[in-house]
């Protein structure tokens, strides 16, 4: 169950991205962190995904299968629920396709594999320095995951 919960928290936060504001048109955007637990998905923005983004959506399943314990049916579901299903299919395999070639250099322990794919998901949402000041890594480095962003 906390697996599970944790892969539901991780697919929001993909989708949902961090909250920015700006406090003036002079100053830079402000980050604001927002806990997972708030998060609430969209509501369904289409009834369908075209036969290729539904080919596409079961091939990034496939990819992450062993990180994400997600069904295919709720990655469907969450690409339903985006403004613009490509764009963020298109970001999911630019995930897929690092996280594959980082994968496929060594074995990997499944925590390994975990690390990098939460860098990796992170990496897509804010930037390398972020990305690695929030990251709980188990196994891979901070070195480690800062060139899983640099390469993303």
């Amino acid at each position: 169950m906390k697996i599970v919960m944790r892969v539901i928290l991780s697919s929001l936060l993909a989708f949902l991205g961090f909250g920015c504001t700006a406090q003036d048109k002079n100053q830079p955007p402000k980050i604001e962190r927002v806990n997972p637990a708030d998060l609430k998905p969209n509501a369904i923005q289409r009834e369908q995904l075209t036969e290729e983004q539904l080919r596409r959506a079961k091939k990034l399943h496939e990819t992450f299968a062993e990180v994400d314990k997600s069904s295919l049916e709720t990655w469907i579901d969450n690409f339903k629920r985006d403004m613009n299903p490509a764009k963020e299919i298109a970001i999911w395999e630019r995930i897929a396709k690092n996280y594959t070639n980082y994968t496929l250099q060594k074995e990997l322990s499944l925590e390994a594999k975990d690390d990098a794919f939460q860098t990796l998901l992170m990496c897509s949402m804010s930037s390398d320095e972020e990305t690695i000041k929030s990251l709980k890594l188990k196994v891979l480095s901070q070195d480690e995951a800062r060139k899983l962003c640099k390469e993303f």
